[in-house]
């Protein structure tokens, strides 16, 4: 599976270096957090980069799109506009930074969500339980022969 990723991975580079031109210079400062992302984490599905990388791709996007048109018309685009405007690097940036806060808040959300179903689940079954044992009594607790 490696072997065959690092062929695809080097067709794909190059068809974006032909398209973008010095987009891809763009490209590869914007998903800076994900390349790092991707060294940082070592679990097998590599869960954490796949998260970073899709919020910073998702912010990436809407200044990639034009130099991507225009590479595809196969006409020049001007980049330096785009790579000395502060706000589109906020907005790269803060992409990655939204795919952080995913992977360390999500698992908070995740646990409280869990938590409050099980605590609905045994306010449920004490709550049958006491109205077992208005209708059957006391020795329902305790039934002959149970110790």
């Amino acid at each position: 599976m490696a072997k065959l990723m690092l062929p695809l991975l080097l067709i794909i580079g190059i068809a974006l270096i032909v398209l973008l031109q010095f987009g891809f210079i763009f490209l590869l400062l914007a998903m800076l957090p994900s390349i790092v992302a991707f060294y940082i984490d070592h679990q097998p599905a590599k869960p954490a980069f796949k998260t970073v990388f899709s919020c910073n791709l998702a912010a990436t996007l809407p200044s990639l799109v034009p130099m991507l048109a225009a590479g595809i018309k196969l006409r020049h685009y001007d980049t330096s506009a785009v790579l000395g405007n502060p706000g589109t690097w906020l907005i790269v940036y803060s992409g990655a930074a939204a795919g952080w806060c995913l992977i360390y808040l999500c698992r908070y959300v995740a646990r409280f969500t869990v938590m409050l179903s099980y605590e609905y689940n045994i306010a449920v079954l004490e709550s049958q339980q006491k109205r077992l044992i208005e209708e059957w009594g006391q020795q329902i607790k305790h039934p002959p022969g149970a110790g």
